[in-house]
């Protein structure tokens, strides 16, 4: 079922309400299928956009300066034309008294951040689904009434397990961060310890070694480094996976490409890579994970050439509606068009390990940056003429 199939003749109105733009840029992303959608960046704005058009559904930030989100919402529960106007809070607290405290007051839903774009999805539409059910209720006889009372129980019935889905889910995903961080511990301390004193080994007494002895030496160390950056990347894509964020904030992307630049400059000068850098401007997002989205990009545009070919990579960017495109593109060896629906899966390799090296994890971490700051990644390749992936991100403002 879509936005489109939930009141008949009219699409749903939508009111956005949260002072930030980041925010705003994810909820507008989730909930644009469902209807049409307006916007409000204080409480007051809110009320007053509220009193010049009642729209069908609130989603209010419960934390803003001057009049809060419970204020707003206090202010809508107190006019009687506006008491069945269901308000959908949006919080970074998720503790039962606070909640408690938000439905007291007549709020329908609480969404914790960071959201999930389906759980908003579902929740916006049970909310509408239950409106409309709720107009159609004033205007219906006493007998209609009973039946859409059971109607309206399956919906709440409905709602109740997709809660308490929503809440496994949660819990699984808190569960698999805290067991892939125990375990990245546990097999990280060996591992040191292997690479360490073989590392020793190699150091003090490499030169009296056989031949065939040292090459193995240096087999365990490339194997040992490999392990620490499948680890760190394993962590990095389960914590990406359950949500874990920081709050967006402007990221000047010129500046953090010319940290990769100074990061890579030993590969870069290895190979005798071109990398050209056109403006780039900023954008919302956290400086960290973007960092490592295009530090990813940037090492495989290296690192997937024929042996004989000079590494030549670009980055650009154009505005798109609101929106940076960033392209990076190469010559490397391409993909092949039946291989790009692999491509961002975790764990999946287009390549042997004889050839290039790599965890089979970076792609996937890059979608999952990208679809993290309300953007997506996606791919334009031929085979040996290679590619060129494009990121899409809220611009800053």
């Amino acid at each position: 079922m879509t936005g489109h199939d939930l009141i008949d003749a009219v699409l749903p109105d939508i009111l956005i309400v949260d002072d930030d733009p980041g925010m705003v840029q994810v909820l507008a992303k989730a909930l644009r299928p469902l209807g049409r959608l307006r916007f409000a960046m204080h409480g007051q704005d809110a009320l007053e956009r509220i009193a010049s058009a009642v729209p069908d559904i609130v989603l209010l930030d419960a934390q803003m300066p001057g009049l809060s989100g419970f204020d707003v919402l206090d202010a809508i529960k107190a006019n009687p034309a506006l008491a069945d106007l269901p308000v959908i809070m949006v919080t970074s607290h998720a503790e039962a008294d606070f909640e408690q405290a938000g439905l007291e007051r007549g709020a329908a839903d609480f969404i914790a951040k960071p959201i999930h774009p389906p759980v908003v999805q579902a929740r916006v539409r049970t909310q509408l689904r239950l409106k409309q059910a709720n107009d159609q209720l004033k205007q219906m006889s006493a007998a209609d009434r009973q039946n859409l009372a059971v109607a309206r129980e399956d919906l709440s019935d409905s709602h109740a397990r997709l809660q308490r889905t929503a809440d496994e889910l949660r819990l699984a995903n808190e569960s698999l961060v805290q067991f892939v961080r125990i375990a990245s511990h546990d097999l990280r301390e060996p591992l040191n310890t292997i690479a360490q004193f073989v590392g020793l080994i190699d150091e003090d007494h490499g030169a009296q070694l056989p031949p065939d002895a040292q090459r193995y030496m240096r087999l365990v160390l490339r194997a040992s480094a490999r392990m620490r950056t499948l680890l760190d990347d394993v962590v990095r894509y389960a914590r990406l996976q359950a949500g874990e964020t920081d709050e967006p904030a402007p990221v000047p992307l010129d500046r953090v490409m010319t940290e990769l630049r100074d990061a890579l400059a030993a590969r870069i000068a290895e190979t005798g890579a071109e990398l050209r850098i056109d403006p780039l401007p900023v954008v919302m997002g956290q400086a960290s994970l973007l960092s490592l989205l295009f530090q990813n990009l940037l090492t495989n545009a290296l690192k997937f050439v024929p042996r004989n070919r000079t590494p030549q990579v670009r980055v650009s960017a154009c505005v798109l509606d609101g929106r940076v495109k960033v392209s990076i593109s190469d010559n490397g060896i391409g993909i092949a068009p039946e291989h790009v629906s692999r491509l961002f899966q975790p764990f999946q390799r287009l390549n042997l390990k004889s050839e290039y090296e790599g965890t089979g994890l970076g792609l996937a971490v890059a979608r999952q940056i990208a679809e993290a700051h309300g953007g997506s990644i996606g791919v334009r390749s031929n085979a040996e003429q290679g590619v060129v992936f494009e990121v899409l991100l809220p611009l800053d403002g």
